[in-house]
């Protein structure tokens, strides 16, 4: 087996033996649901443990948790302590945000990308229904949107504009800091999807100077489904009063007091009721293995693997549909071809597990824990049955 380049503290068989599905499968879909870490088993069973000790008593660590989880994820994405916090959903967190936004101002245009992954533009679309105008800026090729384009849709009219740091029909990223330095010049707020970056692609949301940023846990951070993530700028938060709330969003959640809501004075603004503590701390152990091994070393990983993907699918003449230049694209590569759709389904029936989006193609992400020979054995595999 290949060693694996990204922590020389510790071997390729060590990290593998984290993940009980690597034992009889060839895993390469951690862009759509990543690996699940034997450390997620134990955080269930700890949490119902604490459950059946102490029952109500057991919110007193639950609670201050959140907070912790939260900040993981914070130092992953280069974001201050205090200012991320969790929620079951992306949908919802950004659904929040545009609770805050009064659209019955001339400034009431929301903007968002043709390509948007489509939960998120069912959410902004129905806040038509309170006075916000959608923009929606055009792709040619289906891949990509041009950033000037992006920017010039971005005018003094808009409150908000939602881009995705990377395409989920791509890989292809998007000039998130070009898009954010436009939108202070013309004072419109930016939110930035990283659901696709997060935990193979290097960034900070402080660099970068985001105002508000989104993910969730369950592909590259390896933390399964339920635990999503908002970052807003320090200097933004008591800005927002979010109307998708409830009472852990309080300022003295335990006091039980009557409406209106008292917003806490903190990231604890975004909570809303009673919080899914099993899907956060199932989430955690797969957020410390990512931020213990690296998100730099990591990408260094991945992109040996996706260019390695790239030149094998060009030997068998096949469609690659994502940027071919590493530094254009997150960590995955689309490859299509006739009949890729009936391929993927034989592929995930015999343990070869990738996934297929229409008009994209066969995606295949590469994570820490994959092998060259693992890709080796992908596209032999595709040769037998295509």
């Amino acid at each position: 087996m290949t060693e694996i380049a990204v922590d020389t503290s510790r071997r390729a068989h060590d990290l593998r033996a984290e993940f009980p599905i690597l034992a009889n499968s060839t895993y390469l879909v951690s862009h759509s649901m990543g690996a699940a870490p034997l450390g997620a088993r134990s955080a269930l069973e700890t949490y119902w443990e604490e459950w059946a000790a102490d029952g109500p008593e057991a919110w007193e660590r639950w609670l201050p948790r959140i907070a912790e989880i939260a900040d993981g994820i914070g130092a992953i994405v280069g974001a201050p302590a205090g200012s991320v916090f969790l929620g079951p959903n992306v949908s919802v967190l950004q659904a929040a945000i545009a609770s805050c936004i009064d659209f019955r101002t001339p400034r009431n245009e929301v903007v968002y990308e043709a390509l948007q992954f489509p939960s998120l533009t069912y959410v902004w679309r129905e806040w038509e229904r309170f006075g916000a105008v959608v923009r929606v800026v055009k792709s040619d090729d289906g891949r990509t949107v041009p950033t000037e384009r992006i920017v010039a849709t971005i005018t003094e009219k808009t409150a908000i504009a939602v881009i995705s740091h990377a395409y989920y029909v791509s890989a292809a990223l998007a000039d998130v800091g070009a898009i954010q330095a436009h939108c202070r010049k013309v004072g419109a707020l930016l939110c930035v999807d990283a659901y696709q970056t997060t935990g193979v692609y290097p960034y900070s949301v402080t660099e970068l100077d985001l105002d508000i940023a989104t993910g969730g846990s369950h592909k590259w951070l390896c933390g399964g489904p339920g635990c999503a993530w908002i970052f807003v700028k320090p200097s933004l938060t008591e800005t927002f009063r979010p109307a998708i709330t409830g009472w852990m969003a309080h300022a003295r959640p335990f006091a039980f007091e009557p409406a209106p809501v008292v917003h806490s004075p903190s990231m604890y603004r975004f909570g809303h009721g009673t919080p899914t503590i099993p899907g956060y701390v199932v989430a955690a152990p797969g957020h410390e293995m990512i931020a213990s091994i690296g998100v730099p070393r990591i990408r260094e990983h991945n992109v040996r693997l996706t260019d390695r993907i790239v030149s094998m699918a060009f030997e068998r003449k096949l469609r690659v549909n994502s940027p071919l230049e590493a530094d254009r694209r997150t960590g995955w590569i689309a490859i299509d071809f006739d009949g890729a759709a009936e391929a993927s389904r034989r592929l995930v029936a015999e343990r070869v597990f990738i996934d297929y989006r229409p008009g994209c193609g066969i995606r295949i992400g590469p994570h820490f824990y994959t092998t060259a020979e693992e890709i080796d054995a992908f596209f032999l595999k595709l040769d037998s049955i295509r």
